[in-house]
């Protein structure tokens, strides 16, 4: 009998190591937690772009994690948070922006009866044109992008209406910047590269963004006052 205990021993030693293994496997933290949070964030609402995340746990229940990060969409960062609950994502609150390029990526053109139109773009900005397709006002959410593409939807509208949408031109060599008037005589000149410069509703020029280059700045007052020159001011 005594020969048999120290395979009775190893026996028992195996079954220990065979029962802790699955609790090793199964193990998750602060990690894990993080990993759920931002894949549910991405796939709910097709943002890329996640930073910053940490999380804590809480110690009320098992696996109960609080998780907060931010979310960088057209170069703007925006909070979020969510919840897990044993192992699972229980909440996530999201109220920024959604990107411009994801949701479908086509801008909505909805016609109204007074002859205006909205160009609604997938990441909830708005934009309003009036019958010869000049810009009347637009979301304070709206990018660059969104801007750009909003207009085009209302040109693309217009030509497809057999109507010109009467806005002003860059006329020289090489791509045009797009030019944006306001209701209020304001106005902006865009470049593709996201050169912008600002004017007021005299025609002043008001400011210039940074990516903007020299030869840019001279090419969006020539565009502006062709465009004043159009339009009689």
């Amino acid at each position: 009998m005594n020969q048999l205990k120290p395979v009775h021993v190893q026996l028992g030693a195996l079954l220990a190591l065979a029962l802790a293994a699955p609790t090793v496997a199964l193990a998750y933290g602060e990690r894990d937690a993080i990993r759920d949070c931002e894949s549910r964030i991405r796939s709910k609402y097709q943002i890329s772009d996640l930073r910053d995340a940490t999380a804590e746990r809480l110690q009320d229940r098992l696996h109960h994690y609080k998780v907060q990060g931010l979310a960088k969409v057209d170069g703007e960062k925006y909070p979020w948070t969510c919840e897990i609950v044993n192992r699972r994502v229980a909440d996530i609150q999201y109220q920024g922006r959604r990107s411009s390029q994801g949701g479908g990526g086509t801008p909505e053109v909805v016609p109204r009866r007074s002859g205006e139109i909205e160009v609604r773009m997938p990441s909830g900005c708005t934009a309003l044109y009036d019958r010869d397709g000049q810009l009347i006002n637009r979301g304070s959410s709206c990018s660059q992008s969104d801007r750009r593409r909003a207009d085009d939807a209302a040109d693309s509208y217009f030509r497809e209406q057999g109507r010109d949408s009467g806005r002003g031109r860059y006329e020289g060599g090489g791509a045009p910047p797009q030019l944006i008037a306001g209701s209020n005589g304001e106005a902006e000149v865009v470049f593709k590269n996201d050169c912008v410069v600002y004017y007021d509703r005299r025609g002043r020029r008001t400011n210039v963004s940074p990516k903007c280059q020299g030869s840019q700045v001279t090419k969006a007052d020539q565009a502006l006052r062709a465009y004043r020159r159009e339009q009689g001011l």
